[in-house]
């Protein structure tokens, strides 16, 4: 047996949860997957996967190999790696997974750059506000707002995303201009429908100093994309709280106007995520240091 690829496939089973998920990314059939995994247990003499018709789980044992294991395999990977990269230049496509508004505003305007510095290396950029699923569908990296969920992935921070509350100059002739986070209930807002939010619109945030606020506010609209959010704040329709990135530009060319300027609101991390026991390629390892670059030189993105 080749313990190695029964290690791979072990760990592949866990965090995929089943054989057929696991055998689709390994590109295996599934009797191989299942022998192998058979093969290790017989020679551990000791039991790693509970089977049902639905769902594999780990026993115990399993979860302390597993582990373990996935330090041994990333260990394997990344010497396997350097060496490579040492003998050839990045190849290959890259699958990333992103926010419509952070592909539209920051990835892809600066792909050029990215292009002209590795010309062989291809994206595959997908924008969606769904959290892919890295393993069942593939991906090799996801660049994403917010907290971290996934336990069996690495999160390397890569920058801040903070917020600005802002409306058009004519939308401030017509309505005013609210003086404190409470008075946002008396003019029209419009909301952003998130991963969290559960359908509806997320909660506007403020702090100040030890005060904290959040408010549910009855919006006027509500969108699920920050390309769409950003063009009805420049519609009018109501005050927005922005991503800064996505308020900067309308800002400095007068369409947007800051309030309540005074007042801030947490900012989110921003992470790129990765499976732990794939060692990174060359064509991966040069796209996330371009993008942690990228997000460090953006005055509304980088790190604080």
């Amino acid at each position: 047996m080749d313990r190695i690829a029964a290690m791979n496939a072990f760990v592949r089973v866990v965090e995929a949860g089943t054989f057929t998920k696991a055998a689709d990314t390994l590109d295996l059939p599934n009797a191989t997957v299942t022998r192998l995994i058979q093969g290790l247990e017989q020679d551990l003499k000791v039991r790693l996967l509970h089977r049902t018709t639905r769902r594999v789980t780990v026993t115990p044992e399993g979860a302390t190999y597993y582990e373990r294991v996935v330090r041994l395999l990333a260990e394997l990977g990344d010497i396997e790696s350097t060496t490579r990269q040492s003998l050839a230049k990045p190849s290959g496509k890259v699958k990333v997974e992103t926010a419509p508004g952070l592909a539209t505003m920051v990835i892809i305007p600066a792909l050029p750059q990215f292009y002209a510095e590795y010309p062989d290396v291809d994206i595959e950029l997908g924008a969606s506000n769904k959290h892919a699923d890295l393993i069942g569908d593939g991906i090799d990296c996801v660049i994403r707002a917010g907290a971290v969920n996934e336990q069996l992935m690495v999160a390397r921070r890569i920058g801040s995303l903070s917020f600005s509350t802002c409306a058009t100059a004519e939308f401030v002739k017509r309505h005013g201009t609210p003086q404190t986070p409470e008075e946002l209930k008396e003019f029209p807002t419009v909301g952003m429908v998130t991963a969290r939010s559960a359908g509806r619109g997320a909660p506007f945030r403020f702090n100040k100093g030890s005060t904290e606020i959040e408010l549910n506010l009855p919006h006027k609209l509500l969108v699920n994309d920050t390309n769409a959010y950003v063009a009805a704040g420049l519609a009018g329709l109501g005050i927005v709280q922005l991503p800064s990135y996505a308020a900067l530009a309308s800002i400095r060319a007068g369409g947007m106007v800051p309030m309540l300027t005074e007042w801030s609101r947490s900012v989110m991390p921003v992470h790129v995520l990765y499976a732990p026991n794939r060692f990174l390629s060359a064509k991966v390892r040069v796209f996330i240091d371009w993008a942690a670059t990228l997000f460090e030189q953006h005055e509304q993105l980088r790190r604080n």
